[in-house]
């Protein structure tokens, strides 16, 4: 696969890898708080250890699916779908918590970092539409 100059998805390329990259980082953060490797104020701990664990067991794969998607010469529509809908949902998800008072407790780096992973997955969730019109498909 060669990256021109001409490539018509190298805006979207980007934004795959660096959702990709974020996921995976969230994944491995994850699992450092179920595994207790976080210290003391483990706010994961509280409840049973299987839904943050396969919360992580899924964006470990969106994050994967994400970085292979970003190699591929052609980016197909099951590709930008599940780009919008993977990001949207995590948004969402970060949204509907912020909403009902759950990130209260965090301090500013934690809030701060909540804020920017909502914007790095409403980029993700918006960048993959102008690539859905015909001009740009191959499928």
């Amino acid at each position: 696969m060669a990256y021109t100059l001409t490539d018509p998805f190298r805006a979207l390329r980007g934004v795959l890898r660096f959702n990709g990259a974020t996921f995976l980082l969230l994944a491995l953060g994850l699992l450092a708080a179920t595994l207790g490797l976080l210290g003391a104020e483990n706010p994961v701990a509280v409840g049973p250890l299987w839904p943050p664990r396969l919360a992580a067991a899924g964006l470990a794969t969106l994050g994967v699916y994400f970085l292979l998607a970003a190699a591929e010469r052609f980016l197909a529509t099951t590709a930008l779908v599940t780009c919008m809908i993977g990001n949207s949902l995590v948004a969402l998800v970060i949204l509907l918590g912020y909403l009902g008072g759950e990130f209260a407790g965090l301090n500013l780096p934690g809030q701060l970092l909540l804020i920017a992973i909502f914007a790095i997955c409403l980029v993700g969730a918006v960048a993959p539409i102008r690539y859905l019109r015909a001009d740009y498909r191959n499928d």
